[in-house]
């Protein structure tokens, strides 16, 4: 079995650790308390989606708004992007074109993940690209991605890891999906 070397929170279950009213809070906090002994990190792009859902939503709670700053400064281990999360970024990236980018010549005509769509159904993909780079961060320090999110584009980007590590690339992208099921 692989040594867990800790855990990245996603966006949306800092998000639902900072609003105990929440309805899935009960098993959310559950799944955190049981790793609680880990150490536990949030990438600073998840801390930045939440700043500006905040400022812009302007009339927000200011319960809320401490709260979650609060939680930022609990778990202070804050994992931005820097030039080790180049690597694995650029190898899920290229793989998700591979399967899914429209060829155009040497290029691709898609810019950014948000355009791939699937190829048969014309159906996009739902890739998000800030879960891309969060996905990135938990594979270059080895951490296990923790998220609510279960939507078409983070099982693609999971697939796309699973694709590049058996094919020998060092992208061991591990993604536990809360709250768990049993």
């Amino acid at each position: 079995m692989e040594t867990v070397h800790g855990y990245l929170l996603d966006n949306n279950i800092i998000s639902i650790l900072a609003r105990p009213r929440d309805t899935r809070y009960p098993e959310i906090s559950a799944n955190f308390q049981a790793i609680h002994q880990g150490p536990v990190f949030l990438p600073v792009i998840a801390i930045a989606e939440i700043e500006f859902g905040m400022m812009l939503s302007g009339a927000s709670n200011e319960e809320q708004k401490r709260a979650l700053r609060h939680f930022f400064a609990q778990y202070p281990h804050h994992l931005p992007i820097d030039d080790n999360t180049i690597e694995p970024y650029a190898m899920l990236r290229a793989q998700l074109w591979r399967e899914y980018g429209t060829q155009k010549r040497r290029r691709y005509k898609e810019k950014v993940p948000e355009t791939l769509v699937e190829r048969v159904s014309g159906k996009s993909l739902g890739i998000d690209e800030r879960d891309l780079l969060i996905a990135s961060i938990a594979v270059q320090y080895t951490l296990i991605l923790a998220t609510n999110d279960q939507n078409v584009g983070m099982k693609r980007i999971e697939a796309a890891a699973q694709t590049l590590a058996a094919a020998g690339e060092p992208v061991d992208l591990r993604i536990e999906y809360w709250p768990k099921r049993a």
